[in-house]
């Protein structure tokens, strides 16, 4: 066991430091760099973390070291603690005790387990509310009353005050501590609470629309002021809309109080990071994002102050349904490796469960699955759930009450041993994407996130139909910022690009131009960058690279049974069949009526008075192509075949030709590339031919012409780089 050191001693924090008070500060918040961080340039990245969330706080000290034993006999190397410590951490404002930590995180390191700290700002300690009820929040109902965890204001003084009380005490004590490797801040920022509508909210909304307008003059303009006699002369005047007799957040004011949410939350975890940064070495930091869609941009976090990033992934374990299911985690570990400096990012949170009659080797493909997105790690929530609280009936555990390991064991162990073997071996290795979803949180902010329904708009639910069909070419994906650099890319999907600023269009054009293969949907280019519309037809500024102007559309959100406004008969006749093709594709939400000005169509609409007409097109233009979905689907394979045909113009073949449902990615380093076929569903495949020999690093064959993957099976081989 390593001796204590001096680290113990901590000097009582009666207020907040001037660092603190500086820290909270817009515009001061330092971004991540490799000088601040050099932990996320050494030892912690030269490994795969395969760990697991670990709270001392609700278990006896006897019982930790049994439990680290246990840990590292399953391959285990990091453990998550302390996010939710923070009334064992200060129990009185001002009083610290930290010797409980010291003691956990020796014995961690004694079995040769790091540690991942959290900043315990998520919960905030009883004696806190008790002398300032302004740190929780509210929503329509009223204010936050105590009791459960998060809800806390991030725009009271009272909360950030605390705050950074408690992080600037954690950073001075742990910033060297022996064993700690990296810092989350906070835990699943802007989860659960999408909103916060107290005091302290409204002032600091106002405060953050006269900076972002400059005046009354330019905000009633944006806000259309005319409409319904909405002029504001003061700043003061404007209010949150929660009851209104009619109307509530009308567009332009709920889109601005996104960003400011959003805006709000990157403040507070700034701040946290700069507290950091005064007293961490060796140490890296980053949060665990919900996902990585939620009310938060992980871009812009990304760029200000992370060295890494992390998602918390709870998509349920393959073989429990279809296995487009699976392309859930694909899409947000590849987000997150997108929005993660160097593209390091791990999931912080990892689901550890399967059901009895499932296949455990779910988790072991779920594990390769984030490793071949790029994930630098998991950490399975949870090794023991609690005895007592609102998680002790929650199934996702490692231990069990009865002190045994759950039936997957023998999983886990495998995990453990292959992972400790391959996570060095592709510790540098990068993702090289040709193919790129364009993801903008201004358009989520405006229009909507997670779908509700078959019947809604909602940004991220058509991004993630986009993606999954997308899968289908057995290539790399990138999940990118409008701000991206294209040039590297053959395929780029931006789906409902309705927000456009001119410089996105002159970029988009340019990569058309050089020979880009761009693909559109219905609605595009219709909308200001502040939400209000464009004097223009869909796709608007893209409709000559598109060669096609939307003159009308069918909207069937408009239309329900049970007002008899719609013909049930209609719309079982209503389909999409592309060219070549038997297959009719029912619409989904949107019909739009094209008129063609040199696209051609590649699949038309079925029954009514829009069949014959175009509902998807393709362009030549200049060097490039331009697709224009003008309606949408609820199966599948519509989005498949769309990928498919702008993989063709595009000239994309897959990396490695395997049946459908097998899922292919690769990563590379300067000696080699890695390729990994992955059975998302529990059909064998034998004999996968593979276009050149190849060594399997899984099984350590060298060699070999083909593979054959069991059901939930995987395979990951290599070559070196010559070719």
């Amino acid at each position: 066991m390593i001796s204590r050191r001096a680290f113990h001693k901590i000097a009582g924090l009666t207020g907040v430091s001037a660092l603190a008070r500086t820290a909270l500060l817009p515009g001061l918040l330092g971004a991540g760099t490799d000088t601040a961080a050099q932990g996320a340039q050494g030892a912690p990245w030269d490994r795969y973390f395969l760990g697991a969330a670990y709270y001392p706080e609700w278990w006896k000290p006897s019982e930790w070291e049994i439990d680290f034993r246990e840990m590292q006999a399953l391959g285990i190397n990091t453990v998550r603690m302390g996010e939710f410590a923070w009334s064992s951490y200060e129990p009185a404002a001002g009083q610290f005790e930290f010797g409980w930590m010291d003691r956990a995180i020796e014995l961690a390191q004694h079995y040769g387990i790091s540690v991942l700290l959290g900043t315990p700002t998520a919960s905030v300690p009883p004696w806190l509310y008790e002398l300032h009820p302004d740190v929780l929040g509210a929503n329509a109902k009223g204010p936050y009353t105590y009791g459960g965890r998060k809800g806390y204001c991030v725009n009271s003084a009272n909360y950030l005050n605390a705050s950074a009380r408690i992080v600037e005490a954690l950073a001075k004590h742990y910033g060297q501590f022996p064993g700690v490797i990296g810092w989350q801040l906070d835990n699943e920022p802007g989860f659960p609470f999408d909103q916060c509508l107290d005091a302290n909210c409204e002032r600091a909304f106002q405060a953050w629309l006269r900076k972002q307008y400059g005046s009354l003059e330019a905000l009633n303009r944006s806000w259309n002021g005319a409409f319904w006699s909405n002029h504001y002369s003061d700043w003061s005047q404007i209010h949150f809309p929660t009851n209104s007799a009619e109307g509530g957040w009308q567009p332009a004011i709920l889109f601005d109080y996104r960003r400011f949410f959003s805006d709000s939350f990157l403040n507070d975890l700034g701040r946290q990071a700069a507290i950091l940064r005064q007293y961490i070495k060796d140490q890296f930091i980053f949060t665990n994002w919900p996902n990585m869609t939620w009310s938060v941009d992980v871009f812009e976090a990304a760029t200000r102050f992370l060295d890494a990033s992390a998602w918390d992934n709870y998509v349920s374990a393959p073989g429990l349904s279809d296995f487009h299911h699976q392309y859930i985690a694909s899409f947000h570990n590849d987000f997150c490796r997108c929005a993660g400096p160097k593209q390091r990012f791990f999931c912080a949170e990892q689901i550890a469960y399967v059901p009895p009659n499932a296949l455990n080797e779910g988790l072991r493909l779920q594990a390769y699955l984030n490793l071949a997105h790029g994930s630098h790690g998991q950490i399975y929530f949870e090794w023991r759930r609690p005895e007592a609280g609102n998680e002790q009936f929650r199934p996702s555990l490692i231990k069990r009450f009865d002190g045994s390991i759950n039936p997957a064991k023998p999983v886990f162990e495998r995990i453990g041993k292959e992972f400790a073997r391959l996570g060095p071996r592709l510790a540098k290795a990068t993702t090289r994407a040709d193919i790129a979803l364009l993801y903008d949180f201004r358009n989520e902010f405006a229009q909507g996130f997670w779908s509700g329904g078959e019947r809604n708009e909602h940004y991220d639910g058509n991004a993630g139909r986009y993606y999954d069909g997308l899968r289908i070419l057995q290539r790399n994906i990138d999940v990118a910022p409008l701000s991206a650099d294209l040039s590297s890319y053959k395929v780029v999907v931006a789906p409902n690009l309705r927000l456009v600023d001119d410089a996105t269009v002159e970029r988009l054009r340019t990569f058309v131009a050089q020979g880009g293969t761009l693909v559109l949907n219905y609605r595009a280019g219709t909308q200001n960058p502040d939400g209000s519309m464009k004097r223009v037809l869909p796709p608007g500024p893209f409709s000559a690279m598109a060669g096609v102007t939307a003159e009308a559309k069918l909207d069937l959100t408009e239309y329900s049974p049970s007002n008899g406004q719609f013909d049930s008969k209609l719309e079982a006749q209503l389909g999409i069949r592309f060219n070549g093709s038997e297959a009719v594709f029912p619409p989904r939400i949107i019909l739009e009526a094209l008129t063609l000005q040199g696209a051609e169509p590649i699949a038309i609409y079925q029954g009514g008075r829009m069949a014959g007409r175009a509902a998807v097109t393709r362009n030549r233009w200049q060097q490039g192509w331009v697709f224009y979905v003008a309606t949408d689907s609820p199966e599948h394979a519509f989005h498949e075949a769309v990928a498919r045909e702008a993989g063709a113009a595009a000239g994309l073949k897959p990396l490695i030709e395997a049946p459908y449902g097998v899922e292919v990615t690769s990563r590379e380093d300067s000696k080699a590339i890695y390729y990994f076929v992955l059975n998302l569903t529990e059909t064998p495949h034998r004999a996968i031919p593979l276009p050149r020999p190849m060594d399997n690093l899984i099984t350590q064959e060298t060699g070999v012409r083909e593979v054959t993957l069991d059901p939930l099976g995987v395979a990951l081989l290599t070559h070196g780089r010559e070719l």
